[in-house]
C-alpha cells in the first residue's frame, strides 16, 4: 500500500495544485496560514484546521497574505472495521481490549 505524506508550503497570494490517485482519501492539516481549496470559494481555512476531500479528484490551493503551510496526506482507504479507544485503533473490539490488557501489563509494544 502507498501512502503520500507532504510537507506543503505555499507562498503568499500564490496557487498550487496536486492530483490524487483515483481511489485515494486525501485531507490537509493547515500548520500555519490560511487558504482557499476551491478554484471560486471565497471560504478560507484557517491554521489548525482540516479539510477532508473526496477521493479522486484534483486538490487546488490558494494561499492568502501570509501564504500557507500544510501537511497533506493521501492513501487507499483500508475498508477494514475499526474500533477505536482513547490512543489505541484496532480492528475489533476484542482485539481493543487484548491491547488495554497489554497496556495494563506493559506488554503492549513487541
Amino acid at each position: 500500500m502507498k501512502a503520500t505524506y507532504l510537507d506543503v508550503e505555499v507562498q503568499a497570494n500564490s496557487e498550487w495544485y496536486y492530483e490524487t490517485e483515483e481511489d485515494s482519501t486525501l485531507f490537509l492539516y493547515i500548520l500555519n496560514g490560511e487558504g482557499s481549496f476551491e478554484p471560486d470559494s471565497i471560504e478560507e481555512i484557517r491554521e489548525k484546521q482540516a479539510v477532508l476531500f473526496d477521493k479522486g479528484k484534483k486538490i487546488y490551493v490558494k494561499s492568502k497574505d501570509k501564504g500557507i503551510r500544510f501537511l497533506l496526506l493521501s492513501a487507499k482507504p483500508l475498508k477494514e472495521p475499526i474500533a477505536w479507544g482513547g490512543p489505541v485503533v484496532m480492528n475489533t473490539k476484542e482485539e481493543l481490549n487484548l491491547a488495554f490488557r497489554e497496556l495494563d501489563e506493559e506488554r503492549f509494544i513487541k
